[in-house]
């Protein structure tokens, strides 16, 4: 995530930018050279030049992408706000998808961001300059006289198609998923065909666990809503976890009060983030930000424009539409190698000597979070990348995510808002139908964290993603958000 302000007076609204350029993610994201300039009464263009490695769009597969918003505030005021645009869909009128790598501009309708992707099958380094989007500036309460600063912001994503999959390998991860046929032995993989409401029951045909007590119990009979995020409908992904750049970023564009409650100096393992002068960095940018509790990943998610997912979805970012295979991990085997060690290169970067998984598993050395995406390489392949059938990393290991559990109510009452960009004054997610900040119910655990072994790493374990929430912070726990796919986006 890189962040942008400068100086330039344009005849009445006014740009200020930063030059950031700073890699926080495995593929070198950059958004620099951000500029406004006024456009109308209500409306104000939004400039900017973006670009990264290893992007892809293989059609009728899948695509990456970059999820890019934006943060404002008028000069003399403290407080950031988020920044609306005009328009929706795939590149509206008035914006422009500027000079190099062909792009498209897709805007949602709640207007929070917008994604921005290949327009033609290929792969390799995107780049783009002079990007051009439209904001509305009256929902801001700004004026075209106006002196704005604006910060750019922006996460990778990976698109995860539309269609079927299945929960559950049938193999003996602790708590699986199963079709409601299972009576013992190995679990029976269960078949989601779309988002309609679905029966929770010991039933064949029904979704079922194997588990109905305890830190992994599936709970009992009942139904999720059509509203419930089931996975079957296309999302976006973050490609890795969040790193602690990004939530350095994050931090910034906070008031006091609400930095009182989503700052930790902690001694975490591996964690470097520190403030000085008022200005939060990490010195270690592109690693993955561990000591988030529930509370900090779900205000940094609706602060984003991103939710939490479901664990429906969490397999099918992992598995993809592919039969599965028994206690297979998310990239698609049984086979998995622990970190042996991990290289500097001189600037602060890791690199693995060797493994596929930061999990606690033979010869591991290094406890606690690596760089986000450290195992892939030009020349990986899936298994040795640690990467999911579409491409994401890092979803086992590393550090626990937070999930939307099937275990209890709370959790099954979700029914997918997307972050609105607004936190409360103290600094929580204000999204009322999210789990509570405070209590985490609803909230479960999926994929396992470095300090723990490879069974906890597995694609359907659900050790600590029943009836179970931890609201406190600790040093194991991380954050990873997703978005609905707008509508009529295609792979």
């Amino acid at each position: 995530m890189t962040t942008c302000f400068t100086k330039r007076m344009l005849a009445a609204i006014c740009g200020l930018m930063l030059a950031a350029a700073q890699d926080v993610g495995a593929n070198g994201l950059l958004v620099t050279n951000v500029m406004v300039r006024k456009r109308d009464n209500t409306t104000a263009t939004v400039t900017f030049d973006i670009a990264w490695q290893n992007s892809w769009r293989f059609t009728n597969i899948n695509h990456d992408a970059t999820w890019v918003f934006f943060k404002a505030r008028q000069e003399g005021q403290s407080e950031w706000h988020r920044v609306l645009l005009e328009g929706s869909g795939i590149n509206p009128p008035g914006y422009s998808n500027g000079m190099g790598t062909a792009v498209d501009l897709i805007v949602p309708s709640d207007r929070v961001g917008l994604f921005v992707r290949r327009a033609a099958q290929g792969s390799g380094t995107l780049a783009v300059t002079n990007v051009q989007v439209v904001w509305n500036i009256a929902s801001a309460n700004v004026v075209k006289t106006s002196l704005i600063q604006m910060r750019a912001l922006a996460v990778e994503m990976v698109y995860v198609a539309e269609g079927a999959f299945k929960v559950g390998s049938g193999g003996t991860e602790s708590g699986s998923l199963t079709d409601g046929s299972w009576t013992s032995g190995s679990p029976v993989p269960f078949t989601v065909t779309s988002e309609d409401v679905l029966t929770i029951a010991h039933t064949a045909g029904c979704l079922w666990g194997i588990s109905t007590g305890n830190n992994n119990t599936f709970g009992g009979a009942g139904t999720l809503s059509a509203s419930f995020p089931k996975g079957y409908a296309a999302f976006y992904c973050m490609k890795e976890e969040a790193t602690q750049g990004q939530y350095a970023d994050f931090l910034n564009t906070l008031t006091a009060a609400q930095l009182a409650n989503r700052y930790s100096s902690a001694a975490w393992n591996r964690y470097t983030l520190s403030v000085s002068n008022g200005v939060y960095s990490a010195s270690v940018p592109d690693r993955v930000c561990n000591g988030l509790c529930y509370g900090d990943a779900a205000a940094f998610m609706d602060w984003a424009g991103l939710r939490p997912y479901t664990e429906l979805e969490f397999e099918k970012a992992c598995r993809g539409p592919l039969p599965p295979v028994a206690d297979e991990y998310p990239w698609g085997t049984t086979a998995i190698g622990g970190t042996t060690g991990i290289n500097n290169d001189g600037t602060g970067r890791d690199t693995a000597v060797s493994g596929n998984c930061n999990c606690n598993y033979g010869s591991h050395s290094v406890y606690g979070p690596y760089r986000a995406g450290i195992y892939a390489t030009a020349s990986s392949t899936r298994e040795q990348a640690g990467a999911s059938y579409w491409g994401i990393l890092g979803l086992s290991g590393s550090l626990w995510e937070y999930a939307l559990t099937l275990g209890n109510s709370s959790g099954r009452a979700f029914t997918g808002e997307h972050g609105d960009g607004v936190l409360t004054a103290d600094g929580y997610a204000d999204v009322i139908a999210w789990p509570s900040s405070t209590t985490a119910v609803g909230i479960g655990f999926r994929g396992g964290s470095y300090q723990d072994g490879p069974l906890m790493a597995r694609t359907s374990a659900r050790d600590y993603c029943g009836n179970y929430s931890d609201p406190a912070r600790n040093n194991l726990c991380c954050c990873r958000g997703v978005r609905t796919a707008p509508a009529g986006v295609l792979p």
